[in-house]
């Protein structure tokens, strides 16, 4: 953050653009395009808002939709709607319903999702949980404790569709992992939970497994 230059809010009501530039609060309510990079302390937005560009801020919160062709780095974030960051994301507490969308890794110390997520990267989250609406995918997950689990409506979907509901990965590690509807190559922590419809090649665990009988492990590999 720039904290030596003055700071100015910014508010967009109706359709508009900005070149960009240094703010104290971005308030937009409608459509607005910003040509460059934003710097600001706060942001906020109702409508649909796109950055060409990187996004650095303290505190975002979004109802609509964010496209950021850059980086998105941030505290904070809220909201409903669906973020996407063609450069990556790190943002330390996220709390949003909707989806992600990163096209490399996405970094968080607190990942609390309802909806869906694309991470072309890596997923990291001290914790991270997940409750899908619709199919989800990373390159690979890395954590504390991750959850990965279908919202309560997909539970009741039928068997036919509840394949447009799945986790796939490479690699699932934590310490403690709990997955549902994951399909992965490998799994790897300390104490772990293959729930009901996840497809896991081989599964390496330091303390306990245990495996749902609606589950498919392949391998089971205890470690020392």
């Amino acid at each position: 953050m720039h904290e030596a230059i003055t700071r100015n809010d910014l508010k967009i009501l109706g359709t508009s653009s900005s070149a960009g530039g240094i703010f104290k609060d971005v308030k937009v309510t409608g459509e607005c395009t910003f040509g460059g990079d934003v710097d600001c302390l706060k942001f906020s937005q109702t409508g649909e808002v796109a950055v060409n560009g990187n996004l650095r801020l303290q505190q975002m919160k979004i109802t609509g939709e964010c496209e950021v062709k850059g980086r998105v780095d941030g505290a904070s974030l809220r909201g409903q709607g669906q973020l996407t960051a063609g450069g990556g994301l790190r943002i330390g507490d996220i709390r949003l319903t909707g989806g992600i969308k990163t096209g490399n890794d996405c970094e968080a110390e607190q990942l609390q999702l309802s909806g869906v997520i694309e991470v072309s990267g890596l997923l990291n989250a001290g914790k991270l949980e997940l409750s899908m609406y619709g199919p989800c995918s990373a390159a690979a997950v890395g954590g504390g404790r991750i959850s990965i689990k279908r919202s309560r409506t997909g539970a009741l979907l039928k068997i036919g569709q509840q394949h447009a509901m799945t986790f796939t990965a490479r690699l699932i590690e934590g310490d403690e992992l709990e997955l549902q509807a994951t399909r992965a190559e490998t799994v790897r922590g300390g104490r772990i939970i293959i729930g009901p419809g996840c497809e896991i090649e081989t599964v390496e665990y330091r303390s306990t497994l245990e495996i749902h009988r609606n589950a498919r492990v392949r391998n089971q590999v205890k470690l020392l």
